[in-house]
Parts: structure tokens; C-alpha cells; sequence
């Protein structure tokens, strides 16, 4: 009996240190906006691109960007991610437009086959993409602004033939539609991307939404479908009335959400994406920023996490910060921008919600994501004449009608912040005064003033002082509850000598506990350090388990 009971409790310890059951991803189905398992239990997909399949064998005369092995699985399994996007190329695949080689044509298909099962054999979820198409029988050798209406559709159906019994595989029609150029709400754009007709000087046949569904389910395939919008896939704003039928009923958005988008704040996701994520599963299959840091990232996370939005970064590949990059090497250490998402995701994976203020920067160094400038007076972003805190402070010349003004998308609430605060100097001459107003933005684009303070009223009946700083507090505490605004400007009646502001913050009224530096958090999870713990504290377990037995 006491052996029997000791085999039990070993089992338990194993199935504790070794891995819980976690969430199966096989059986993924869309069921009204989510995805679940073929148990009925909802999954959330959260995990990376992994780049070098689209552009590798028609640049560099290989299939794989690095290692693409078992062992680098094993690695994002390690950071807690379920899913995997891998991006690929229309004629590698068909075997195209250039000579059959070891990575090109029947032997690029083999190696992306083996490649996909390597992550489905490991309960990840591979999202298929093609991100590369052919332009008028040319070799797809970049991003071009829809698929054609020729091999687009040969290639869907061979990749729907080839991964219809692995339900694991989701397919993601095509990286990033962009027709009509830049267009962020264009009927002629969204008609051309739903039929692929009237798609103005595209220059070839284009295959649209409808045809590339229709393509793949001519196969028998029921695998999830995901489809980018327009604008590079940030846009969604005339989706619900362009929206193509799937017979299979399995369809899904594919947003890429990045820093430097249009659309890259709580206010303007709620505004443009909230129609469609409350209808359809919505999966982030990219995001990123490109200065090494991971505010967006984190901001963006937080938000798909509150909103059941799926997500994958870019990207698992090393490389400089613009790439953006997730990790250093392919033994998964995190760059400093990946290391936001690698202790995002281990909090989840503990059941530890992630440390999210409502407390947010407009300006630091930077103008952040949180804002636009909308400003008509002359200003520079990126002065070190005066600077209060970093390298950068904002110089700008006040003058008659003209305003320093930041717009953000309902950011500022006063059921949530307490004060917008920053710092002002006078610069060599000092003595300036303005309005500060905040301000509701007008479906037309214009703006309406909802309150107006003098800078003196908030400085205690002084002007701004000459080459010092200052702080400037705006309270909010007084004001309408259910009031939003879409930011603020200083706006002055008369020209004013030039002026200086620095760090622009929105306060939050409840503050979340300090949060450790990133380089601490490191240090405490560093893989080799937890497997360590793990060790000793399974040694310690045996030893007094075989001395209860004796």
C-alpha cells in the first residue's frame, strides 16, 4: 500500500514539475467569435511569425530563415506560445516561374508538410499565410497589392488538399491587401478585395476574398479561414458590409496591429475594430514596434487580452529592433522587445493576470501610440535645447490661432484618470500664457472645445517661467463622469516666444503595485535557473518519499 501510494504521489509531482494538461488545439472551430477545441473549450491563440519561408528560397537559395528543427518547438513552446504563423511563397510552392531545386517546388512543399507537423505534433497551431504572389507570370519576389486570379487560387487548393485533416492548421488568405494604394475606406478598395474585380490600375487579374474561400472549400477542407483587411490589413471599416460568405461557416479577421499604424490606440480600436471582433474571431496575426521597447506591445495585448483577441508578434528571428525582433538567438533569449511578451505570456500561463495602468504617456522622449499630432503651430518633437527628463523635449512657437495639439481616440476619462500633467519652460524669454482645452473630436474631423483652462489659472496665476521648469497639473476629478475627450491643445490668442513641454502623462486614479524592471524578471525566470529549482525540488521530494518507505 505504501508503494502504491508513493507511484501516486510521483505521478502527481510529475504531472505538477513536468506540465499540466493544458488547452488541446486539435478540432479548432469557429463557433459564433470564438475559436474552440473539438471539446468545446475555448482557446485562445497567442505566438509568433516566423519569417523566412515567403522570401528564403527565391533570395537565398534555402526554405528556412535559421534553425527549423524540433528543438526551436521546443523553445516557443518554452515562452508559452500555442500557435505559429509561417508565412509562405505562391511559386515556391507551385513550383513556378523558376527551375525545381531542393527548395523549390516538390521539395519546398515537403519541408513546409514536415515543418507544420513539427508544431501540430506539439499541440501548436500553425497559421498558413500566403504572404508572397505572383504579379503577371513574374516570380513572386515581393508583397504585391492582391493575389492573382490565376495561381492564388491553384495554391490554396493544393494547401488546402495537403492540411485538410489537420485541424490544427488555419489559413490566412493573404498577408496584406493594399488596393488602391493606402486606402483606409474605400468601397472601390473593398469591392476588389471581396471580388477581385474593379481594381482600378492593379495591372493583372486580382483574386478576391470570395474566390480564394470558394477555392479552398471546393477541396472538402473546413479549416478555419482568416482574412486580412485592407490597409495593409489594419483596416476593417466597410468589412461587415463587404464581408464574403463561407459555406463552411469557419471564418475569421486577421488584423496587423503596429505601432506606427493609423489605428493604434484603446480609442481607435474600439472605434474601427469592435464592430467586427463582437461578430467574428479576431486574430492579431501580427504585431510589433520597432524601437527595441514593448509599451505598444504591451498596450496592444492588454487590449486583445480584455477583448478575446487572438495574437502572434513579429517576429521569431533574430535581428536589429525595425525587423522587429523577439529574440537575441535561437536558444530564445528575448530582446528587450520580446521580453514583453515572453513575461506576458508566462503571467497568463501561471493564471497571474499581466500588469496593465490605465496611467499612459503622450509624450516621453517620443510622441507614444496613445497619440497623434495634429499640430498647426511650428514645433519640433525631438529638441535638446531644454530638456526636463531623457534626450528629447517638444520646442514649439506659440502664435495666433495656431495650436500644439494631440489627438487620441476618447483617451482621456475622467471615470478613469485624475490629471493630465506635464512640464513647461519658458525658455530664454519666459512669461507665456495660453488656453489649454480639452476637446471632442467632430465626425467631420474637426473639434469642439468641451472645457478651457488658462496655463496661469493651472500655475497659480504665474506664467510660464523663463528657462525653468515647471510642473503643469490639470484635474480632472471635478468634471463629468461619463465626459471622454480625444486630447488636448495649448492654443494662444497672440505670438508667444518659443516654449518648451516634456513628459505629457495621463494620470490613472487607481494605480496597480509597482511593477519589477524587465531585467529582474529575467533574472528570476531564466530557463536554466527555474529547471534548477525544478531538479533540486524533485530530488528532495524522492529522497524523502524512498525515506517514508524504509
Amino acid at each position: 500500500m505504501k508503494i502504491l501510494k508513493a507511484l501516486i504521489l510521483l505521478s502527481v509531482l510529475f504531472k505538477t514539475v513536468i506540465g499540466s494538461g493544458e488547452t488541446s488545439t486539435k478540432g479548432l472551430h469557429v463557433f459564433g467569435r470564438n475559436i474552440l477545441n473539438e471539446n468545446g473549450e475555448l482557446v485562445m491563440l497567442r505566438g509568433a511569425n516566423r519569417p523566412g519561408t515567403e522570401y528564403c528560397c527565391v533570395q537565398y537559395a534555402k526554405i528556412f530563415d535559421g534553425p527549423s528543427d524540433k528543438a526551436q518547438v521546443d523553445e516557443m513552446r518554452k515562452w508559452k506560445m500555442n500557435a505559429v504563423r509561417v508565412p509562405l511563397n505562391e511559386d515556391c510552392w507551385l513550383g513556378v516561374h523558376a527551375p525545381e531545386t531542393e527548395y523549390f517546388g516538390a521539395s519546398y512543399r515537403k519541408a513546409i508538410e514536415d515543418y507544420v507537423k513539427q508544431y501540430t505534433d506539439s499541440n501548436m497551431a500553425v497559421i498558413i499565410d500566403l504572404h508572397w504572389a505572383s504579379e503577371n507570370g513574374k516570380l513572386a519576389t515581393q508583397q504585391i497589392p492582391m493575389p492573382n486570379n490565376g495561381n492564388s487560387l491553384l495554391f490554396w487548393e493544393d494547401v488546402a488538399k495537403t492540411f485538410k485533416d489537420n485541424s490544427r492548421v488555419l489559413f490566412d488568405l493573404y498577408n496584406e491587401p493594399y488596393p488602391y494604394g493606402n486606402s483606409w475606406a474605400n468601397p472601390d478598395a473593398w469591392q476588389c478585395w471581396k471580388n477581385g474585380t474593379d481594381c482600378g490600375t492593379l495591372g493583372y487579374e486580382a483574386s478576391g476574398m470570395q474566390q480564394m474561400i470558394d477555392a479552398i472549400r471546393s477541396t472538402g477542407s473546413t479549416n478555419i479561414i482568416l482574412l486580412s483587411g485592407i490597409q495593409y490589413a489594419t483596416s476593417f471599416t466597410m468589412f461587415l458590409d463587404y464581408q464574403p460568405t463561407d459555406p463552411a461557416k469557419q471564418m475569421g479577421v486577421a488584423l496587423h496591429s503596429y505601432d506606427f499604424n493609423y489605428c493604434r490606440s484603446r480609442g481607435c480600436w474600439d472605434t474601427y475594430l469592435k464592430p467586427v471582433y463582437s461578430l467574428f474571431p479576431m486574430v492579431a496575426t501580427e504585431t510589433g514596434q520597432k524601437d527595441c521597447l514593448h509599451d505598444f506591445l504591451s498596450d496592444f495585448i492588454s487590449y486583445c487580452d480584455s477583448n478575446d483577441i487572438h495574437y502572434l508578434a513579429w517576429s521569431w528571428l533574430t535581428g536589429e529592433c525595425g525587423i522587429p525582433s523577439l529574440i537575441q538567438d535561437y536558444k530564445g533569449n528575448p530582446s528587450h522587445f520580446g521580453v514583453g511578451l515572453k513575461r506576458h505570456l508566462a503571467d497568463l500561463a501561471s493564471g497571474v493576470t499581466p500588469y496593465y495602468t490605465d496611467t499612459f504617456e503622450i509624450y516621453n522622449d517620443k510622441l507614444t501610440h496613445w497619440a497623434d499630432d495634429w499640430s498647426s503651430a511650428t514645433r519640433v518633437l525631438n529638441s535638446s535645447v531644454q530638456v526636463y527628463s531623457g534626450k528629447f523635449s517638444i520646442e514649439w512657437l506659440p502664435a495666433a490661432t495656431k495650436s500644439l495639439h494631440f489627438m487620441c481616440w476618447s483617451c482621456i476619462k475622467p471615470k478613469v484618470h485624475k490629471s493630465v500633467d506635464f512640464y513647461a519652460n519658458g525658455g530664454s524669454i519666459g512669461g507665456q500664457d495660453m488656453d489649454m482645452d480639452l476637446l471632442k473630436l467632430n465626425p467631420d474631423g474637426t473639434n469642439t472645445i468641451l472645457h478651457t483652462y488658462k496655463l496661469s489659472q493651472l500655475l497659480g496665476g504665474n506664467a510660464v517661467p523663463k528657462s525653468d521648469w515647471v510642473k503643469v497639473v490639470l484635474d480632472l476629478t471635478s468634471l463629468p463622469k461619463d465626459e471622454e475627450y480625444d486630447g488636448f491643445w495649448l492654443k494662444s490668442d497672440t505670438s508667444q516666444p518659443s516654449m518648451f513641454v516634456d513628459e505629457i502623462t495621463v494620470q490613472a486614479i487607481h494605480e496597480p503595485p509597482t511593477q519589477i524592471p524587465d531585467s529582474q524578471w529575467e533574472e528570476e525566470n531564466d530557463d536554466s535557473s527555474i529547471a534548477s529549482i525544478l531538479t533540486f525540488n524533485l530530488i528532495l521530494f524522492i529522497v524523502t518519499l524512498l525515506s517514508s518507505l524504509l
